[in-house]
């Protein structure tokens, strides 16, 4: 089965008082359709970096980059903006960043892809109820608690059917019963999204990764250490809301 998106020998760094500091180093990662995989590591470890590098938000100092078999390593900005917007989603604990209702914030993909706003506005609304987040149809995203926050983000996330998905750090610190709920949403949203799309999340707390299919940690030497089920913490077999009788 061929990769949604792969990251070969990827590296990134800065420069800080005439001193390279690295923050990721030779990342190999591959991201498959229908799977969650996460990306566990402390505040300020490079774990944003790295999705952003696979959003196209950013580009790497080195490595190759491909998104379903076409290498967009040096892709034009213009293009990797497309993407973007079309064939990936991301999302995160920001929001959208501006004073805008719910409705437009979710719909804002669509628009992307020609929709009418009031068509889109239509789409989100639909959206939000299918996550069970009606009410925050008419809120903005200061009024929403954590745990809607997390619901509307998934609303965005799956309505305009993106091949990739990036999540960072939406899901963190939620509770354990609120991790559980929603990371059988999301594998509910995965399995009924036609195509279904790979999914990269990041985590600052493990209890937000175990329900993941893959988890991997940056190391100290900023490189990924997959972990195995058992090291993730997990002890009950993972579910989902379609299993339920």
């Amino acid at each position: 089965m061929s990769a949604v998106l792969s990251l070969e020998g990827v590296e990134k760094g800065f420069s800080r008082g005439g001193e390279w500091t690295p923050v990721l180093a030779d990342i190999n990662l591959q991201l498959h359709a229908g799977e969650i995989t996460a990306i566990n590591a402390g505040r300020l470890q490079g774990k944003t970096t790295l999705l952003k590098i696979a959003a196209g938000i950013e580009r790497p100092d080195k490595g190759t980059i491909h998104l379903q078999n076409q290498n967009i390593t040096n892709t034009s900005d213009r293009h990797r903006s497309k993407l973007l917007g079309h064939q990936i989603t991301w999302i995160d604990r920001d929001g959208p960043g501006l004073p805008i209702q719910t409705t437009k914030y979710v719909g804002w993909p669509l628009t992307l892809h020609g929709h009418k706003r009031r068509q889109a506005e239509t789409a989100a609304a639909q959206a939000l109820t299918r996550v069970g987040a009606p009410q925050c149809a008419t809120r903005h995203w200061n009024e929403l608690s954590n745990h809607q926050r997390v619901l509307v983000g998934l609303a965005r996330a799956f309505i305009a059917n993106p091949t990739l998905i990036i999540i960072d750090d939406l899901l963190d610190a939620l509770g354990y019963q609120a991790t559980e709920q929603t990371s059988d949403l999301l594998r509910t949203l995965i399995d009924q999204n036609t195509p279904r799309p790979a999914v990269l999340m990041s985590t600052t707390d493990i209890e937000s990764a175990i329900y993941a299919d893959h988890i991997h940690h940056i190391t100290g030497k900023h490189a990924l250490q997959r972990l195995g089920r058992e090291r993730a913490g997990e002890v009950i077999p993972r579910r989902r809301i379609a299993d339920n009788p």
